[in-house]
């Protein structure tokens, strides 16, 4: 199938959100009409899309007909001029030809579906807005239909930003479905393969690419470092297994040069987050005499409220806080205990303040007064693993990552390729709470740098024009447009040897005090999955009222659909909705549907669908 578009899909879905707005008149411009009502002085109430104005006309006009006008006075009324018409009956290719003819244009094919497309979205014309359009038509790639480079032109339109062939390029980039994974793979080879950049500047933005490609590369790490401090803790292990995990976590600076075979994890005093289990061990570290009762106490809340331990676990803590002698290294070192457990049982889980099981793991090992501490720990636990003694565990922690993968699992890989990305780096510029050291490693910044130098090789420039063309799209792509309000993601998912596309597209409408109406929403899905390939889900909101249809060409699909119906409603349920339904279409049973339909047209309507 071809690449889709996204405005092109939303307009030929049943029930889609209407974002018309009111035109504005502009001296010179051309617009097709219709004179619905005559009054006297030679004026008339004019229907011009889906609004009717009030106008004074320079010639006398009957009820009824439809003429294209030119605007010659916008203010303080509008007045207008007869160009062409009145059209009757005649086709959009007549009605074409007919205003070419009157404002001395040629007729050529480009014009001609320049103007019916026009005319049919109620776009004002201007001679110079249509021999712009033309020069980008004609310069279209061989993979992008007319359809989509005029529906692109008309987002410019709306959006203000003048007509050239940067700005075009970037908005076809933003509104393809197409693999934004296989930029990011074209990137990574071309400079890999590259001798003129220096080794700096090229190691820098491939650590940002594959970043990118490894969205679950922590909670992999906080896998491994569980298991591993899990095994250094076991005494009955026999030195052989524990020795040289404990050599290679001292090397790295992920323990302390002090940690032994009989105390690998002394027992840390540094600064941590507040809330994290180091911090909560500190209270115990030589505490006023005093207040050692209020630090117990603070202990013994914190471990009850903990909501990442089982109920066992807990138990094996506070027995450790029963005694009159309370000791500080045996509360640590149960602590270490439990959270190497659920680094590895619930990688997904968080507290109330956020923190993951391995966010407290590294904090109790001294690791922990920043996030930006924590995540270069799990960075080297990480770059460690990738050695062959660590195969056995990266594969084990790979599967439970796997095995745990949930909602909450994708919306982390998602945050995490998006920040990797830079997708929101320009408006984090003005944020307090970005740390700015922390944005110079997003690849959108990195590449922007890129793009200055000079002596930059044509392969890498293009390479890094793509990318930076696909995210610029998508974010001129979303926005408000009234009450009506658009949000497009497209991000590239690399896990555990699967790659996949996940496009999002979400169509809502804010209220009167600025919200988003949650209960009316449109919300689809474009996928490119390893198994189940193109897949296309498409949720409507309505009232609260949620409707899915999911259309993919594997006909099991709809008996798996079936096993999740009850979960998927108790869970909408649980958060105020209502399930309507799960409907499983192949994409030939769509076919009928507009939003499959046949491109036969000199414009190509309609679209086909490319995940």
């Amino acid at each position: 199938m071809t690449g889709s578009s996204f405005s092109s899909i939303q307009a030929h879905m049943p029930n889609a959100i209407s974002s018309k707005m009111p035109m504005t008149m502009k001296d010179g411009q051309v617009v097709h009409g219709t004179i619905k009502k005559l009054f006297p002085n030679q004026t008339a109430e004019v229907q011009i899309g889906n609004q009717k104005i009030i106008a004074k006309l320079e010639t006398p006009l009957k009820a009824g007909d439809a003429h294209f006008f030119q605007v010659t006075k916008s203010e303080p009324e509008v007045q207008l001029k007869v160009v062409a018409g009145p059209l009757g009956g005649n086709t959009a290719v007549q009605q074409a030809q007919q205003l070419l003819q009157a404002m001395n244009l040629n007729k050529s094919s480009e014009l001609q579906a320049i103007v019916q497309f026009f005319i049919k979205e109620q776009i004002p014309i201007s001679k110079e807005l249509l021999l712009q359009a033309e020069q980008l038509i004609k310069q279209l790639p061989a993979n992008i239909s007319v359809r989509e480079g005029l529906e692109a032109i008309q987002k410019m339109i709306d959006l203000k930003v003048p007509l050239t062939s940067n700005m075009f390029e970037t908005i076809l980039s933003g509104k393809s479905t197409d693999g934004f994974s296989s930029l990011i793979a074209n990137m990574k080879n071309v400079l890999q393969q590259d001798q003129i950049l220096s080794p700096s500047s090229k190691t820098l933005i491939l650590q940002s690419l594959q970043k990118v490609g490894e969205p679950f590369n922590m909670p992999v790490a906080g896998a491994i470092l569980g298991k591993q401090l899990e095994i250094l803790q076991n005494l009955q292990l026999p030195t052989s297994t524990r020795l040289p995990i404990l050599q290679q976590l001292k090397n790295a600076a992920i323990l302390p040069s002090e940690a032994t075979l009989n105390n690998p994890v002394p027992t840390s005093s540094k600064q941590a987050l507040t809330q994290t289990a180091g911090e909560i061990v500190s209270k115990l570290i030589q505490p006023n005499i005093e207040n050692r009762g209020g630090a117990i106490e603070q202990v013994r809340q914190w471990i009850q409220a903990q909501p990442l331990l089982t109920a066992t676990q807990k138990d094996q803590i506070l027995a450790t806080l029963k005694n009159g002698e309370v000791s500080p290294n045996v509360v640590a070192q149960s602590l270490v205990k439990v959270f190497s457990e659920q680094s590895q049982q619930a990688i997904f889980m968080r507290d109330l303040n956020g923190f993951t099981p391995k966010d407290h793991l590294v904090s109790l090992l001294g690791k922990g007064s920043s996030n930006e501490m924590i995540n270069q720990s799990l960075d080297q636990v990480s770059l460690l693993s990738k050695d062959l003694s660590f195969a056995t565990q990266r594969n084990h922690a790979e599967q439970a990552v796997l095995s745990q993968l949930d909602g909450k699992a994708f919306e982390h890989a998602m945050k995490e390729v998006l920040k990797s990305l830079g997708f929101s780096y320009e408006g984090s510029l003005g944020s307090e709470k970005e740390n700015v050291r922390q944005l110079a490693n997003q690849l959108k910044p990195q590449l922007v740098e890129l793009l200055q130098m000079s002596n930059l090789p044509n392969v890498i420039r293009e390479g890094a024009e793509s990318i930076l063309g696909r995210m610029n799209g998508l974010q001129l792509l979303s926005g408000e447009n009234g009450p009506q309000h658009q949000l497009l993601m497209q991000i590239p998912l690399e896990f555990l040897g699967k790659r996949m596309d996940a496009t999002l597209e979400w169509n809502g409408r804010m209220k009167e005090d600025g919200k988003i109406d949650s209960e009316f929403a449109r919300i689809m899905f474009y996928l490119q999955l390893d198994s189940l390939k193109e897949t296309v889900v498409d949720m409507q909101v309505q009232n609260k009222i949620v409707t899915i249809n999911v259309f993919n060409d594997d006909q099991t699909i709809g008996m798996i659909a079936n096993q999740f119906k009850a979960s998927l409603k108790d869970g909408l349920a649980s958060t105020g909705y209502q399930l309507s339904g799960v409907f499983v279409k192949t994409f030939d049973e769509q076919k009928s549907n507009a939003l499959w339909k046949q491109k036969n047209t000199s414009i190509e309507q309609g679209v086909d669908i490319r995940i």
